[in-house]
């Protein structure tokens, strides 16, 4: 894995072209904008992704190995900052969105039914209002990841319990399993 600083340094953080407004705020004409947003931008940004990670996996891209390494690049990103929700980077920031990207690509890989979708879920849920990585039949339980809540929340549980990358990772294939039935063990 790259150093971090060299990695820091040259990085170009992900740049959302909708208002910054918090994604429980929005409306659901915004929601479906942010969507329809991140669908655009999700194959040049992985494509960047892939040339600035030095991934060696080609048109294979993303693999279980390079999420891991954005996985890991967060984590260590997290370690210089906090845990705390209002504490974190930009480079984190965006590498949480450069991550949900490569998972819908990755998954998209195994299911082509796989795509952004602004949610259904209920105000109770935390997925209420976010754009999700759905199955076009997911549920209010199951049938989606919600990619930036799984980066950020996972990596900053792992920093409070002491948990490794590793763990987020075995998180992930259980979760993929569960919503997508894609069996990656």
């Amino acid at each position: 894995m790259m150093n971090f600083e060299d990695f820091d340094q040259a990085y170009d953080w992900f740049a959302p072209r909708h208002e910054p407004i918090p994604f429980k705020e929005m409306t659901r004409a915004q929601l479906r904008q942010v969507v329809k947003l991140f669908k655009e931008d999700q194959g040049p940004r992985t494509a960047y992704v892939a040339e600035y990670l030095g991934s060696t996996s080609g048109k294979d891209f993303p693999t279980l190995s390079d999420l891991e390494q954005l996985l890991r690049l967060g984590r260590e990103s997290l370690d210089r900052t906090g845990p705390q929700m209002d504490d974190i980077s930009g480079t984190f920031f965006s590498l949480a969105i450069d991550f949900a990207f490569c998972l819908c690509t990755f998954l998209q890989k195994y299911r082509s039914d796989v795509e952004w979708a602004a949610s259904k879920t209920s105000k109770k849920t935390l997925t209420y209002n976010r754009p999700l990585i759905a199955r076009p039949d997911y549920e209010a339980s199951e049938g989606y990841i919600d990619g930036l809540q799984f980066f950020s929340d996972s990596l900053r549980s792992s920093v409070r319990r002491g948990k490794t990358v590793d763990d987020v990772m075995r998180q992930l294939k259980r979760s993929i399993k569960r919503n997508f039935d894609i069996d990656l063990s």
